[in-house]
């Protein structure tokens, strides 16, 4: 996206603040109020000029989403319904707009079976719940002048992540001298984890290419907690154990990547390793 005007919303967060650090050279209108605001997103849209329209603000995770729902409700859903309506009140020309959804549209998977972006969408928690909301309300309001694409994004991780989330948690409870034993529920429960670097790199692409639909974006390579956890430890270099405590609740999101490898001719450059030791080395310099 060279010489675009891009406006953007959730620009400080971690997806958001990647994207700017990666493509400097664009000219950015930053949503610096609530998304909540109907009447200040109309009057936003309507007197700024753009190109693209990056939509990325959202509340997460979903520990946090669970105990806000009444908010998490008012900024994923009804703050993206004021900013479609913003856009297609008063933006003729054509636009391209990026929806930053989530693989939790899904909801969790029994088996190791890949989701595509035709399979059926049940969310099984209030966070997909909302993303699945909007994606809906996108799909049936945006269909004339704008092109609209939304992407599934699966499992990743920064080193300015919540502590709720599984990568932060594991890292901090095996970096705690104190634990000798690290706890890990569902230990064959299996993620399909994505570097930012990557998709950052994926949405650039796909305006480039005009996209418009569904896409998932992940890396189509499945790894289980216990793994992931492994790993950590090896990473970490310290002698921990691990109490492994198997329930009923085996919960898997894997990504069919094949629509989206199809369209950009692109794949996720980044494995399990190397996201964990970017995380290692920028949360944990001391260590």
């Amino acid at each position: 996206m060279i010489n675009k005007t891009i406006a953007i919303t959730g620009h400080s967060g971690i997806i958001g603040s990647n994207f700017l650090k990666k493509f400097r050279k664009n000219k950015y209108i930053k949503c610096n109020f609530d998304i909540t605001d109907r009447k200040k997103v109309f009057e936003w849209i309507k007197n700024i000029d753009f190109d693209i329209f990056l939509h990325l603000a959202a509340i997460v995770p979903i520990t946090h989403v669970n105990k806000n729902k009444k908010l998490s409700y008012e900024v994923n859903f009804k703050g993206t319904k004021n900013i479609v309506d913003a856009i297609i009140k008063f933006k003729k020309k054509k636009i391209w707009f990026f929806y930053s959804s989530t693989s939790h549209v899904y909801g969790f998977k029994k088996n190791l079976k890949v989701v595509n972006e035709k399979c059926k969408i049940k969310p099984d928690n209030y966070y997909g719940k909302t993303k699945a909301l909007s994606e809906k309300y996108i799909q049936k309001k945006i269909k004339k002048n704008q092109f609209f694409c939304i992407g599934r994004i699966f499992s990743f991780t920064d080193h300015r992540q919540k502590p709720t989330f599984f990568i932060p948690r594991m890292f901090r409870e095996v970096l705690n001298k104190k634990k000798k034993i690290i706890v890990l529920k569902n230990p064959y429960s299996h993620r399909d984890f994505i570097d930012v670097k990557d998709i950052i790199m994926a949405i650039n692409l796909l305006y480039y290419k005009n996209s418009k639909g569904i896409f998932n974006i992940a890396t189509g390579k499945s790894v289980s907690l216990k793994s992931v956890l492994h790993q950590i430890i090896k990473i970490s270099k310290l002698n921990k154990k691990i109490k492994m405590i198997e329930t009923n609740k085996v919960q898997n999101l894997i990504a069919d990547t094949s629509k989206l490898n199809k369209h950009l001719k692109w794949y996720a450059k980044s494995n399990m390793l190397i996201i964990l030791r970017s995380y290692f080395k920028k949360k944990f310099k001391k260590y």
